[in-house]
C-alpha cells in the first residue's frame, strides 16, 4: 500500500489522503476519513471516478503529487542500472519491489553486485524490501535497505 498526503495551496487545515492499495489499481482519495473519489492515469492523463464534481486544479495537484514520487521512477532506474541482469522490476508499493532476472545470468554474482550497490540508488528514508528471483523463479534472495544502509 502507498499512502500520500496532499495539502492544497491556500487551504489551511485541508488534507487529502491519497491511497493505492496495490500497484496498478486506481488511487483512492479520502477527505476527513471518507472516500471522495478514485483516480487513475491512462495514456498520460488523470481520470476521476466519483459522484462529486472535482475542480481541475485539485485533480492536477494530486496527480502531480503522485507523479513526483520516487517509486514511479525507481523501478526503471534499477532496471537501467542492471539492464544486463534484469528482465523486470515491479513496484509492489513504495516499500517493496519484485525483481526478475534474465535467463542465463550468473544469479549468485548478481546477488553480490546487488547487495553491494542497491543502497546507493535508494533515496527514501524508510525500509525497503527487494525480493529478487532468477528467470525460472526457482531461486531467490531478499535484500532490505533503510535509507543508505543495508539492513540485510
Amino acid at each position: 500500500m502507498i499512502e500520500l498526503d496532499y495539502f492544497p495551496d491556500g487551504a489551511d487545515g485541508v488534507v487529502y489522503q491519497v491511497l493505492q492499495f496495490r500497484a496498478g489499481e486506481p488511487w483512492r482519495i479520502f477527505y476527513a476519513g471518507e472516500l471522495i473519489w478514485c483516480m487513475e492515469k491512462l495514456d498520460g492523463l488523470w481520470y476521476v471516478k466519483g459522484k462529486l464534481s472535482i475542480p481541475q486544479e485539485l485533480i492536477e495537484g494530486i496527480g502531480g503529487l503522485i507523479d513526483q514520487q520516487h517509486f514511479n521512477r525507481f523501478p526503471m532506474e534499477i532496471k537501467i542500472h542492471w539492464e544486463a541482469y534484469l528482465q523486470e522490476v515491479i513496484a509492489q508499493g513504495d516499500r517493496q519491489y519484485l525483481l526478475v532476472c534474465k535467463t542465463g545470468i550468473d544469479f549468485e554474482r548478481f546477488e553480490r553486485l546487488f547487495r553491494a550497490y542497491i543502497m546507493n540508488l535508494v533515496r527514501d528514508p524508510w525500509e525497503i524490501c527487494f525480493r529478487v528471483y532468477d528467470a525460472e523463479m526457482s531461486e531467490d534472495f531478499e535484500v532490505v535497505v533503510k535509507g543508505s544502509e543495508l539492513v540485510y
